[in-house]
């Protein structure tokens, strides 16, 4: 919902978007969470060939749905996109072209399914090498990684301030790798025993924290907050909730709220809602609301619509295609050098 108010301000109402600046930072929530998740439930048995098919399997059959719709929104709207640009983007190669026009081609939102083409590429190597080690190393490499995506890219800002990094490295998958790592480095600390001495109120603090301060020095600055920089920012608070949840899934204990039906079914839902709510708001803008109460009305009006229209995608596309395409292959998850005792561990 941070990147759907972010898209909502930046295509529909543009005076909300002091207030939703930082919403980009879901994104870093995302790839850290993916990795995560990779590695929390990385089965020793899988080949890497099963991998790569299952994540295949989970992004690519939607993702080549909602490009579907937007070469018709495009023709609709006699937009100036390319076949080159759809093949790129249906290749998941348009995070590494820097050219804006090819990297937000037809659905703009998928090029940070290019980041995680190359996240899953890379993983079963990452997770044999990191699976070697203690969780205090794994600390220690999660925090340079961390200090050098922060310090790298306020360099590269403060050095030559006239060229967009922002733009360059918010999209580039080498980039945004950082993210991911550290959500890898963290499940596999707490695979190996660490477990976190705070609660999932402080994890929550923490994250909502950094998000808020960024929101707010972003508001008052005199420059803007460039995305990737910020996201990196928020890499320390996002990790703190992480392992709070984790942990307490891991442990048990009083329910929480990410835990009720009804946000675990809107999770289930969260990648058609990501990968369908900027074509809907897209569609909105081209029926032509002028004024700002026109706009909010049709930009809430497009949330309200996207949520049914992903439950409905999840249900009748994603998860049936999904399914069909993992039985024609059999294993288990991604490569680790050996299981961890006692816990039954199955990909996502």
């Amino acid at each position: 919902m941070l990147v759907v108010s972010y898209h909502a301000a930046v295509t529909l109402v543009p005076e909300m978007y002091p207030l939703v600046s930082m919403g980009q930072t879901g994104v870093t929530f995302f790839f850290m969470l993916s990795g995560f998740v990779l590695a929390w439930s990385m089965n020793p048995r899988t080949t890497k060939r099963e991998f790569y098919w299952r994540r295949f399997a989970r992004i690519w059959p939607l993702h080549a749905l909602t490009a579907l719709a937007a070469v018709v929104l495009v023709f609709a709207t006699q937009g100036d996109q390319s076949a080159p640009q759809l093949l790129a983007s249906l290749l998941l190669i348009q995070g590494w072209l820097g050219d804006q026009h090819w990297v937000y081609a037809y659905n703009g939102v998928s090029w940070s399914l290019s980041c995680e083409a190359f996240f899953y590429a890379v993983f079963p190597f990452l997770a044999v090498r990191l699976s070697r080690l203690e969780p205090g190393k794994l600390f220690r490499l999660g925090a340079t990684v961390f200090v050098a995506a922060v310090s790298f890219l306020a360099v590269l800002l403060a050095l030559v301030p006239g060229f967009d990094w922002g733009a360059l490295f918010y999209t580039f998958p080498a980039f945004r790798i950082a993210e991911f790592l550290v959500g890898v480095c963290l499940a596999i600390a707490m695979r190996k025993g660490w477990k976190p001495r705070f609660g999932i109120g402080v994890g929550a603090a923490a994250a909502i924290g950094s998000f808020l301060i960024l929101e707010i020095v972003d508001g008052i600055a005199p420059w803007h907050t460039a995305g990737p920089l910020a996201g990196a920012l928020c890499i320390p608070g996002f990790a703190l909730l992480i392992a709070a949840h984790a942990d307490r899934d891991r442990c048990g204990g009083r329910p929480t709220f990410a835990m009720s039906p009804a946000v675990v079914k809107l999770g289930e839902w969260s990648f058609a809602l990501y990968l369908i709510h900027e074509l809907v708001l897209r569609t909105a803008l081209e029926l032509g609301p002028e004024s700002l109460a026109e706009r909010v009305v049709f930009a809430v009006v497009g949330v309200a619509v996207s949520i049914p229209l992903a439950g409905a995608a999840y249900a009748f596309f994603e998860r049936p295609v999904e399914a069909r395409l993992r039985t024609r292959r059999s294993g288990g998850g991604p490569v680790a050098d050996k299981p961890v005792p006692g816990k039954v561990l199955v990909d996502h």
